[in-house]
């Protein structure tokens, strides 16, 4: 007996294709979910970064301008030990002045009772004479 057999033969021309299946769509779904998480927690934290970097800039700065100002206050305190320093010399004139001045007055006041007392003996004889000569009465 005599057997035939067919066969058909498929040749295909075409290119390989790539097949996705739901499990393989997870995946990239999963890595493409997992690089956007990274990268939002990346730009935190580059974020968090740079105003960390603005804060010190703005400590600096704030430094910068005590140190200036710590510079004009050690010159104000120079110039209040100046005028301190001259507000001393001056009341020490004026109490020496007037030290002085009291001690002059008290020196003429001294030489003016000397003279006051002289005046008044010379008075006194004056009036003892007056009296035994004209009957001069002294009144007081």
């Amino acid at each position: 007996m005599i057997t035939t057999r067919s066969e058909i033969a498929v040749t295909s021309s075409t290119s390989p294709r790539m097949e996705f299946t739901l499990q393989d769509t997870g995946v990239f779904i999963g890595v493409i979910g997992s690089l956007v998480m990274l990268s939002g927690v990346a730009i935190s934290i580059i974020s968090k970064i740079n105003k960390i970097s603005f804060t010190v800039d703005g400590i600096q700065d704030a430094l910068k301008l005590h140190a200036t100002n710590a510079e004009k206050i050690k010159d104000l305190d120079k110039r209040l030990d100046i005028h301190l320093q001259d507000y001393v010399n001056y009341k020490d004139a004026n109490l020496l002045s007037h030290n002085g001045l009291g001690n002059l007055i008290e020196h003429k006041w001294e030489r003016s009772e000397e003279e006051f007392d002289a005046i008044k003996g010379s008075i006194k004889e004056l009036q003892g004479f007056l009296h035994r000569n004209n009957d001069f009465k002294i009144r007081e």
